[in-house]
């Protein structure tokens, strides 16, 4: 059985709540998945996963403070034969940024093969609520990502913004 693990910085509770529908629908496929916030963390463990997931809150255009910090920390890191996936909380406003665009660039640098494009959980406002229905539309991705994870074939994705 494959393992999963989601890291995530929130600043609202958000993110959090994104990451853990995510693992809810991951597990629910059949695939075991831990869930940390990056701060209670241990690096040196990565390896024994086979999927990393790492998301974060948006912050003036970007990524977070804390969330670059530890993208830093592994950057060096070759995670070849691991598979990784990026996701994000943000405002729906053009010119908000993305936190996941950063996260994916670092995924790539560590030879992660990546099995998603960017998902995206909109908040209403700075410190939310998440747009209505979000964490359910997660849970069910998180079950899709679990198909994927069971059965990747190299360069499919899935595509979704929510």
């Amino acid at each position: 059985m494959k393992k999963v693990i989601i890291l995530y910085d929130s600043l609202y509770g958000n993110t959090k709540k994104v990451a853990m529908s995510l693992s809810r629908g991951i597990e629910e496929g059949g695939v075991f998945v831990d869930t940390n916030h990056i701060k209670d963390f241990k690096i040196n463990q990565l390896k024994n996963y086979d999927v990393i997931g790492i998301g974060g809150p948006t912050h003036f255009h970007g990524a977070s403070k804390p969330i670059k910090s530890f993208l830093n920390k592994i950057k060096d890191l070759n995670m070849e034969n691991k598979q990784g996936f990026a996701f994000e909380t943000k405002t729906d406003f053009r010119l908000a940024g993305s936190a996941a665009k950063r996260i994916m660039r670092y995924l790539k640098k560590m030879k992660c093969e990546i099995i998603n494009t960017i998902i995206t959980g909109i908040v209403i406002d700075k410190e939310g609520p998440l747009q209505e229905n979000t964490l359910n539309t997660m849970e069910s991705l998180g079950l899709r990502l679990s198909n994927k994870i069971n059965n990747s074939k190299e360069g499919e994705t899935i595509e979704n913004r929510f």
